[in-house]
């Protein structure tokens, strides 16, 4: 990517949300859809927050089975646990084309010996994922398919309109649905009748990429979606 382009990709994400993190980025990475920013295994050499495009983390059975076990958006720490533990338990691979800020380990490796502002940032986003990740094992072990797919589609509406990146009606979604299976534990037949009875309710509509959300409150209520565990103080 061109040094204008980085510039230009940084100064966009700064523009919609103030995150003490972008003061610590170097320099710009950018990949295509599904390569890999880092493998199982592999110790970090920068950390990375994302600022455009979707990414997610997974982990992979010896059969090749893979599951996503976080979606992630603009404004995520992609690798914070990673860096602090030394080395990656989990894959993360880019699900659309991306950009990422990158930052020297040193910033983020001993949050405790940070400026106070930055600290408490690096302990909110690790608060904020451990949040995210307990609902994800709620949603796996007591919701219905119908209503996994339902929170999943709320959380992320959400999540994207906290960044700019959603309405009140919906947000790009640039994902598959064979995707979207492995972040739900579905299989690929699955998703796709589920997909099919929101459609039929009248609750969604995706096309190209883009989600429209037709009747949230109805979604919120099939999902019994509450979104205060996203909104830490």
């Amino acid at each position: 990517m061109s040094t204008r382009g980085m510039v230009g990709s940084l100064a966009r994400f700064a523009g919609q949300v103030a995150h003490p993190i972008l003061r610590i980025v170097v320099r710009e990475r950018a990949l295509g859809r599904y390569q890999n920013l880092i493998e199982p295994g592999e110790a970090p050499r920068m950390a990375h927050v994302l600022l455009s495009g979707f990414t997610g983390r997974h982990r992979t059975l010896r059969n090749g089975q893979r599951q996503i076990t976080a979606l992630l958006v603009p404004g995520d720490l992609c690798d914070l646990e990673i860096v602090l533990r030394g080395w990656a338990d989990c894959g993360i691979t880019t699900l659309s084309p991306c950009v990422f800020g990158e930052i020297p380990l040193e910033c983020v490796a001993d949050p405790l010996q940070q400026e106070p502002e930055l600290a408490r940032t690096l302990l909110r986003y690790l608060l904020h994922r451990q949040a995210i990740d307990s609902e994800r094992v709620l949603s796996l072990g007591q919701r219905s398919a119908l209503q996994r797919l339902a929170h999943l589609f709320c959380e992320l509406r959400e999540r994207l309109h906290a960044i700019g990146l959603a309405d009140e009606e919906g947000y790009n979604l640039p994902l598959t649905q064979f995707e979207l299976a492995e972040l739900t534990g579905m299989s690929s037949v699955h998703m796709n009748r589920t997909l099919q009875e929101l459609r039929g309710q009248n609750l969604i509509a995706w096309r190209k990429g883009l989600l429209s959300l037709l009747d949230r409150p109805a979604l919120e209520q099939l999902a019994e979606f509450d979104p205060t565990y996203l909104r830490l103080p």
